[in-house]
């Protein structure tokens, strides 16, 4: 089944410039790591090759064991990427189960970059062992510069610590003599969670003027295990949302008088998913979707979906911190149950649909790209058929200067849940269900120049806080 003649012709149109950025990529030698001068790289990144040897589990388990934390968000903060760089380290979830405490918190330096501050804490046989290390960025510094500064601190500030640890021998800032460390190995370490990672997280919002009262409660069940051969993903969620609104009506037996009305809308939704993902090999993964729950946004009393998928990465997923070019593809059943019947006068149905996924992300020095093409269409009826287009890109085209776009367009004819019945004028000011409509589109264009001094570190948090009113009306400083 072919995609419509409008899809066809928006994934033509964005077709030219993946033969504009896919054969840049591709001259870039596989094994390159982007290093920069003066920042030395990983045994993973440096010895890997024909004669590489696998460091022994015995050595891996009395690894030391490194907790990162990273507050406030801190730019650069990429813990996966560290994890692929630093495979002489277990990085552990918890910093109860840690060795080394990473504590990483950022301020507003007077250049308009960050201050970066990497605390080193130790903890069990480590206790008292402390040191501090500063970053200092500058403003139009691209995220692979940051992280990429941030893992050669690593690497400097670990180094007394991993001093105390067997694997010491084969450490020279970098792994030496051919020996390579895995990215992940079961083995490795005795973990009794067998690589599980469960999460539970419970949220309550609450915000209200005179006329206006909004609570707001959700929760989400997650648990997950990544290996080299498997993905499995494993959640659940639920939200309530209310809106309370005031309004003022005429006084039916007195027309001078008004009366206060409460219109409340509710919106309740919950899903379940899961996600097995196996690899085939440095490119393919294979897969399976499934999901189910109800959503009184959607008109959907019970909705269930199966999607058998595969997954091709252009470049080796060992390169995915930097660089993914990736096609995805899946194919399935859904299952609907409606609250009310639809405009296709339907109260359940079941419908297969297919989606293809084209996705670009780059993390280099000159900035970030992550584009994404997006079509998908029900089998039954070609007609009925969704298409996207959405991406961010930064660049870093100059000293100072910096250029981003981000934004999304849509054309979308798979409404197939639309409730037949007509919406109030109420209901539609409240969107208390979803509208029907033909297209989506969002964006946004920002451009920013930044000069003067560039040596600038010093950090002054005085008059950092202006209040509530302060940010409503403007501020001066960072």
């Amino acid at each position: 089944m072919r995609f419509p003649f409008r899809a066809a012709c928006l994934v033509a149109a964005a077709f030219p410039f993946l033969l504009l950025v896919v054969p840049a990529l591709a001259a870039q030698p596989r094994g390159e790591r982007g290093a920069r001068s003066g920042a030395p790289e990983s045994g993973a990144s440096a010895t890997a090759g024909a004669g590489a040897t696998v460091l022994p589990d015995s050595l891996l388990q009395s690894s030391l064991r490194v907790f990162l934390d990273c507050q406030g968000g801190v730019r650069g903060c990429d813990r996966q990427f560290f994890v692929q760089e630093m495979g002489f380290v277990n990085w552990v979830r918890d910093r109860f189960d840690s060795d080394v405490h990473l504590l990483l918190t950022s301020l507003n330096a007077g250049n308009g970059g960050r201050q970066i501050t990497v605390n080193f804490l130790g903890q069990k046989g480590y206790t008292g062992k402390m040191d501090t290390l500063v970053v200092s960025t500058l403003p139009n510094d691209a995220d692979d510069v940051v992280r990429r500064e941030l893992l050669r601190t690593f690497q400097l500030g670990l180094a007394p610590y991993v001093a105390r640890t067997p694997i010491a021998s084969r450490l020279r800032l970098t792994l030496a003599n051919g020996f390579v460390a895995p990215t992940i190995n079961p083995r490795a370490v005795k973990d009794r969670w067998n690589l599980w990672l469960y999460r539970v997280d419970g949220n309550v919002n609450a915000s209200g003027e005179q006329l206006v009262r909004t609570p707001n409660l959700s929760s989400t069940l997650s648990a997950a295990r990544t290996t080299d051969k498997w993905k499995i993903n494993v959640g659940a969620t639920g939200s309530y949302n209310e809106r309370d609104f005031k309004v003022f009506q005429t006084n039916r037996t007195n027309p001078a008088l008004r009366d206060t009305v409460s219109v409340v809308v509710l919106q309740r939704a919950a899903n379940a998913n899961a996600l097995f993902g196996r690899t085939i090999n440095a490119h393919w993964t294979a897969g399976v979707k499934i999901a189910g729950g109800f959503s009184e946004v959607l008109n959907q009393k019970l909705s269930v979906r199966v999607s058998p998928a595969i997954e091709y990465n252009y470049f080796p997923w060992s390169e995915a911190t930097r660089r993914q070019l990736t096609a995805l593809y899946y194919v399935g059943p859904n299952y609907y149950q409606y609250y009310g019947r639809t405009v296709f006068d339907q109260v359940e149905e079941t419908r297969f649909n297919h989606t293809l996924l084209l996705a670009l992300t780059q993390r280099q020095k000159w900035g970030n790209t992550n584009l994404t093409l997006e079509g998908s269409q029900y089998l039954h009826d070609p007609n009925r058929n969704h298409v996207t287009l959405s991406g961010f890109v930064d660049l870093r085209l100059g000293r100072g200067f910096s250029l981003n776009f981000r934004g999304s367009a849509s054309r979308v004819r798979d409404q197939i849940y639309i409730a037949a019945n007509a919406q109030s004028e109420r209901d539609i000011l409240t969107q208390r269900q979803q509208l029907q409509t033909n297209f989506r589109y969002n964006m946004n264009v920002g451009i920013g120049y930044t000069f003067g001094s560039i040596y600038n570190t010093v950090v002054n948090q005085r008059f950092g806080n202006l209040g509530e009113l302060g940010r409503r009306f403007g501020s001066f400083g960072n």
